[in-house]
């Protein structure tokens, strides 16, 4: 019998060894599985387009399109005025810009873009006064007239800092949307005008015509509070093209208001001759207050002409698209 039992004790033995170098050939063969640790920090390059909204025309004096004046002998003139509204406003054109951001979980990024946006607008307006006669003495008509185009055109340059949160709407592994929110802030802000009307008159008397034009150019510096702010609003959707690299585009909404300190006559230029010394510096310069008053029967010649506060939106809504790169 205990033969028999130690026979047995043996057997349980040699399967117990059996067992354990078979368990531990399965566990060598199962490779270990290391959770890499997805950078946090990107960089990005990107431009795009934006179209200016309405609130931007405050930068034109009127709406009017054209004035002409007509008289026939000893009629009464007769005027017609067309209005239009301004198709663009301060906003439309190409940006260009860089920026940086920070992962903070999955859900929620921090950014920081930086971008140089330049915005043209241009208005014309158009008008003539034609008076006609009829002489006594022959059939040859008398007509004298004068026409000119007016152009204005405003300039801005919008160096700009945006810090911004990003939030994930919807995730997957190869792409997402989001909702983007922030804040801008425009260094040096800077607006320039320039104001060029081209005139004619033309004579034409018994058979004789005359024609004479002149040029005048005016330019004009607008002083705007430093820095101006703004904020902007965005959504938009990213997909993932390399290992680290991946493209975005979003359609944006920003505003940003103007706070006009100054404006300065810098060119006044007829037909080549400039002229600007010669104009005193209250018409040259315009200061915006909060509040003044004004000696109506002594005005100083020497110090600027006063007029209130301006405040101006540059509001704009537009498509940005660029690349972003994961970093190590």
């Amino acid at each position: 019998m205990r033969q028999i039992c130690t026979l047995l004790l043996l057997v349980c033995a040699c399967f117990t060894l059996f067992a354990q170098k078979k368990n531990d050939t399965s566990f060598a063969t199962i490779p270990l599985i290391k959770i890499v640790k997805e950078p946090r920090f990107l960089i990005n390059v990107h431009s795009g387009y934006s179209q200016g909204l309405g609130s931007t025309f405050k930068f034109y004096p009127d709406d009017v399109s054209s004035i002409t004046i007509t008289q026939q002998g000893n009629n009464a003139p007769a005027k017609q005025i067309a209005y239009a509204n301004p198709a663009k406003g301060l906003g439309d054109g190409f940006k260009i810009g860089f920026g940086a951001s920070y992962i903070i979980n999955d859900f929620i990024n921090a950014g920081l873009d930086f971008d140089y946006f330049k915005s043209t607008i241009r208005k014309n307006r158009d008008s003539a006064n034609i008076k006609t006669n009829r002489p006594v003495a022959d059939n040859s008509a008398e007509i004298i007239s004068y026409s000119e185009r007016n152009t204005i055109s405003y300039e801005a340059t919008l160096l700009s800092l945006t810090p911004s949160i990003t939030f994930k709407a919807i995730s997957r592994p190869k792409w997402f949307l989001y909702n983007k929110l922030g804040a801008v802030i425009t260094f040096r802000p800077n607006s320039l005008q320039e104001d060029i009307t081209q005139a004619n008159i033309q004579m034409n008397w018994q058979g004789f015509v005359k024609d004479s034009s002149s040029t005048t150019i005016k330019k004009y510096e607008w002083g705007i509070r430093n820095p101006a702010y703004g904020f902007m609003g965005a959504f938009g959707g990213q997909v993932k093209i390399a290992s680290r690299v991946r493209a975005y585009a979003e359609f944006q909404f920003s505003h940003i208001v103007f706070v006009i300190k100054k404006r300065t006559l810098t060119d006044f230029i007829v037909n080549e001759q400039r002229l600007e010394n010669t104009f005193s510096r209250s018409a040259r310069e315009i200061d915006f207050v909060k509040a003044f008053s004004v000696n109506a029967s002594n005005p100083n010649p020497d110090m600027p002409s006063q007029t209130l506060i301006q405040r101006i939106p540059i509001t704009y809504i537009g498509l940005q698209a660029g690349l972003v790169y994961q970093l190590k």
